[in-house]
């Protein structure tokens, strides 16, 4: 955004052209705010990466023997008349159509061994205890520490859209639940259960 707000434009820039906002990163947030920026309320969007192809956390990295992805390529929840498919709505219009991943949505290979990730919460659950039937407790204790996790972040996200004084006043309780989760690293929690 600018200091000036988004009614006067940002100084000249690059070859003289002017700009209504300057949006650092390319990631689904940056991405996300120009399209809304220059397409619903109709502004001149500069987007800078510093990487050499736009996507943020959606890139899939790849070295001799090696492929992985850094996080974000999976949307849940976009099902019709729910909030998320309504956000994408907001900011693509129509444009978005879904499809599934399929009942493999994703698969980790470490040496010969191979483990498939099945769609669905429970069927995970059931593959991953296939897979580690002496670590069913733990595997069970760590979906449930997601869930509270998950449930946790509700207020540290409302946190963000309430008013100023609300959040100066009540944030830090309506961030302590979730703060507490987001200190821990993963390993630290699958070593606390396994």
């Amino acid at each position: 955004m600018t200091a000036h707000g988004l009614g006067t434009p940002l100084k000249r820039f690059a070859g003289g052209d002017a700009w209504d906002a300057i949006v650092i990163g390319s990631g689904l947030g940056g991405l996300t705010t120009a399209v809304l920026l220059g397409e619903t309320l109709g502004k001149r969007v500069l987007v800078l990466e510093r990487h050499y192809t736009a996507g943020g956390f959606t890139h899939t990295f790849r070295r001799p023997g090696y492929e992985w992805d850094v996080g974000v390529h999976y949307i849940g929840l976009a099902k019709p008349h729910t909030a998320m498919a309504r956000m994408f709505a907001a900011v693509f219009g129509d444009g978005v159509t879904w499809e599934s991943m399929g009942d493999v949505y994703d698969t980790v290979i470490l040496g010969d061994r191979r483990y498939e990730f099945l769609a669905g919460r429970e069927r995970w659950r059931a593959r991953m205890h296939e897979y580690f039937p002496g670590d069913t407790a733990a595997i069970d204790a760590y979906l449930a520490r997601l869930k509270q996790a998950a449930g946790a972040s509700q207020l540290f996200w409302a946190e963000k859209a309430v008013p100023g004084v609300v959040a100066a006043l009540g944030g830090w309780a309506m961030r302590a639940r979730f703060a507490a989760h987001a200190r821990q690293t993963t390993r630290a929690v699958l070593e606390s259960l396994t």
